[in-house]
């Protein structure tokens, strides 16, 4: 008996005569003028005999003229090998069309194809699922197929801008600055990325810190900006406005929910979904410095949040998983205490900081008898969050899940801290 993939390499082979002979009218679909995913040449359509065929030649292998020879169109807003190269890198895991873990031109490749070739019901799946397949319906390959087609809502938001951000529970009249960037090659399942300040309140820095990374990874960049005049000083950011004085916590100065910075969080994700048509479920959350602190407490803040990985980078010092240690070095006299440890410890949380971050005279770091508990430094209180969390679920015996990264041959900076941050998010 043939071997299905020889069966299916043959049925291939038969398809791209037939309709290189005599092309079918479904060859061609229109797509907006911001194309999703599967438009590789970025004319805005898609085709299965250029865009379908550069992503199946992608699949087996192929590169340089090898490539594109014959398969780029004449209205083609990329045209060369590395262009189209690149586009096609961006998919990545997207090309999974069957879910299987793996991208194959003779399972993804050809579903793809019959796709824009216009085949939809069980023809288009026919055969061709690959083995452990998690999307094995036609309903759910359709559903994966149609997401990589349908581009971003992207009228009111395109490249790199910003925009004012309002929400009457937590900010009640006032607004605040979102600085994002939208990468060109999108549709409604490209991930979205919140990024959180340092100290200096410098939103739009960090956005641009991150455009090359959205680019060649494939995300959107959310940067919101907490102005001091709404979240003044450490205890309005970096302890997420939860007490008016974090140091001296106490019932009578715990504000109300809504009042948290932390609250923006989950409205402003919603907001991003609905400007944009976007399909996504989750968010990442990357913060450095002042912004990793303000990230990690968010995590424990906000245990419910739709936060699928999160990077808390360079923080200055922690709130520890200690519900023996006042807040806000631990969890005592805070909403903190009670909370659900087990599913806290099972969070997809990388502790990142610089391998040289490790002066304990930096700028900004936080100096006294109870925060030196930690270390003396950047670098070893990070140590010290992650080994004690561990130890905490060693004692629980359940699942951890948080992992402490130490970047080479850096310090403090952002620059090398987002590119280590984003690569361990996506690759």
């Amino acid at each position: 008996m043939l071997n299905k993939r020889v069966v299916n390499f043959f049925s291939l082979s038969l398809l791209l005569i037939i309709c290189t002979l005599n092309p079918p009218q479904k060859a061609l679909a229109e797509a907006s003028s911001s194309s999703g995913m599967l438009d590789i040449d970025g004319n805005g359509s898609y085709d299965a005999l250029t865009d379908g065929l550069l992503i199946l030649r992608y699949l087996f292998g192929l590169s340089g003229d090898s490539l594109i020879a014959g398969v780029v169109a004449n209205n083609a807003n990329y045209a060369t090998s590395p262009e189209l190269t690149s586009r096609l890198d961006m998919l990545g895991a997207q090309l999974d069309v069957d879910g299987n873990g793996s991208k194959d031109a003779l399972t993804d490749g050809l579903m793809i194809l019959r796709y824009l070739f216009g085949i939809r019901g069980d023809l288009l799946i026919s055969d061709v699922l690959g083995s452990g397949a998690t999307r094995g319906t036609v309903e759910e390959v359709e559903l994966q197929l149609n997401s990589l087609t349908t581009p971003l809502l992207t009228d009111n938001l395109v490249g790199t801008g910003s925009f004012k951000f309002t929400d009457q529970a937590t900010l009640k009249n006032a607004e605040i600055d979102i600085f994002y960037h939208i990468p060109q090659i999108n549709s409604v399942t490209t991930p979205i990325v919140f990024v959180f300040h340092g100290g200096s309140r410098n939103p739009r820095t960090h956005r641009d810190s991150l455009v090359s990374k959205a680019d060649e990874l494939g995300f959107i960049v959310m940067a919101p900006g907490l102005p001091s005049s709404l979240f003044p000083g450490g205890d309005g950011y970096n302890l997420g406005n939860v007490f008016v004085d974090g140091d001296n916590p106490s019932a009578g100065t715990l504000n109300d929910e809504p009042d948290w910075a932390f609250s923006i969080v989950e409205p402003l994700f919603d907001h991003v979904k609905q400007q944009l048509g976007s399909q996504v479920a989750e968010y990442s959350v990357f913060g450095h410095s002042a912004g990793g602190q303000f990230t990690h407490r968010l995590l424990f803040f906000k245990p419910n949040a739709r936060i699928s990985k999160m990077v808390a980078s360079a923080s200055g010092w922690y709130t520890t998983v200690d519900e023996s240690i006042m807040f806000p070095y631990g969890f005592r006299s805070s909403p903190l205490e009670g909370i659900d440890l087990p599913s806290l410890l099972a969070k997809n949380l990388t502790v990142l900081v610089g391998e040289n971050d490790n002066d304990p005279n930096a700028d900004n770091l936080r100096r006294n008898s109870i925060a030196d508990l930690q270390g003396t430094n950047r670098l070893s209180r990070a140590q010290f969050f992650h080994d004690q969390a561990q130890a905490k679920a060693t004692d629980l015996g359940v699942p951890f899940n948080w992992k402490l990264v130490v970047n080479e041959n850096t310090g403090h900076q952002l620059n090398p801290a987002v590119d280590r941050a984003m690569d361990l998010m996506f690759n």
